[in-house]
């Protein structure tokens, strides 16, 4: 069944994909050094894990962020609204930080969030793209990303506490291809600095080559 295969075998990236996500990382490491210049102190005060993330739409269909979830901090800057499909706004740029609780307990926590992006025009497939990540607060622990795509419809219905069983047993790069839908996303989450954490994805839509 599509919504199970969750083809990774091929770690290799395509030259697409390895393009966006080399801009992508390009983007969230100038992003982040200014934000270190800007909040160092802040940061050394706090001492809050910090993802910032960049996010890209390289299929030619506008998207819209159809949910967010988080399970351990918050957004700061959140995940673009729309996306557009192949143009000067196909991607966008977000914030999501630690916490100093969990629950009741006062403990540093990391950042583990995820967001779904969707189709939202009547054109048919309706898909969508999902991307989930954890930046743990102790620096010893592994970055991990975990991501999904094919029908909205069945992206919409996850159980978010299966989503962080497939999460918590990933690594640090993951990508899907819907063999379904073709659909296809793919995301890297890399350590910047203390505490500091770049998470690149993107949206794809395979389109096979025309038969001569």
């Amino acid at each position: 069944m599509a919504s199970v295969q969750h083809v990774r075998a091929s770690k290799q990236l395509s030259d697409k994909e390895k393009a966006a996500i080399e801009e992508a990382v390009k983007g969230v490491q100038a992003s982040i050094e200014k934000k270190k210049e800007n909040n160092a102190k802040a940061n050394q005060e706090r001492q809050l894990v910090l993802v910032q993330g960049y996010v890209q739409n390289l299929q030619p269909r506008a998207v819209k962020l159809e949910k967010t979830h988080e399970w351990n901090g918050k957004f700061l800057v959140n995940p673009p609204e729309r996306l557009g499909g192949l143009g000067p706004n196909d991607s966008g740029t977000f914030e999501h930080e630690g916490a100093t609780s969990q629950g009741n307990l006062p403990v540093l926590v990391g950042s583990k969030g995820a967001f779904i992006y969707g189709h939202f025009d009547f054109a048919l497939p309706n898909l969508g793209w999902l991307v989930a990540w954890d930046k743990p607060d102790n620096s010893n622990g592994p970055n991990k990303v975990y991501v999904d795509a094919g029908e909205l419809s069945r992206l919409m219905a996850v159980d978010w506490s299966e989503i962080e069983q497939k999460l918590d047993a990933s690594e640090s790069y993951s990508r899907y291809f819907d063999s379904a839908t073709n659909a296809i996303v793919a995301a890297e989450i890399k350590d910047t600095g203390d505490k500091l954490a770049s998470l690149a994805s993107s949206f794809h839509i395979y389109v096979p080559p025309p038969q001569v």
